[in-house]
């Protein structure tokens, strides 16, 4: 019998152990498109840890917006470390622009053109939900 207690109470301090890690606030962002809980343990850490959650949120928010506002610059650091490495090694030049002119040939500089501007209107468009959500979270905070 005290073997059964025993084994009942750890199956329920596993569940209990379980149900408190499912619902602790999530480090990434976990909001909707109204800036609201999306999905279960989301709302439940809303819920349960209230300003826990909204700041962990408002922290994950301001990661990713300025994650996404330094993509360009984060680029543009790659493309002169790589004509850096070209003027340094000639061969390795030779066989970049061999490369360069077979990439050329395959893809389309039109179509090349549209998706970059898609991935920078995708980009523009979840900052300013970024920078909307950290009003809304900080209005939230204030109360």
């Amino acid at each position: 019998m005290a073997r059964i207690k025993a084994r009942d109470a750890l199956i329920l301090a596993g569940g209990f152990a379980l149900f408190f890690w499912a619902t602790l606030p999530p480090d990434k962002v976990a909001l909707n498109e109204s800036c609201e809980p999306a999905g279960g343990p989301a709302a439940f850490s809303a819920a349960i840890y209230r300003s826990g959650f909204w700041q962990t949120q408002l922290d994950a928010v301001i990661v990713e917006r300025n994650n996404l506002l330094t993509q360009p610059a984060r680029r543009a650091r790659n493309e002169a470390e790589i004509e850096r490495e070209a003027r340094e090694n000639p061969a390795l030049e030779e066989k970049m622009m061999r490369l360069s002119r077979e990439q050329g040939r395959i893809d389309d500089r039109i179509e090349k053109e549209r998706h970059e501007a898609a991935l920078q209107s995708a980009r523009l468009k979840k900052v300013a939900w970024l920078m909307g959500c950290e009003t809304v979270i900080a209005q939230k905070l204030a109360k």
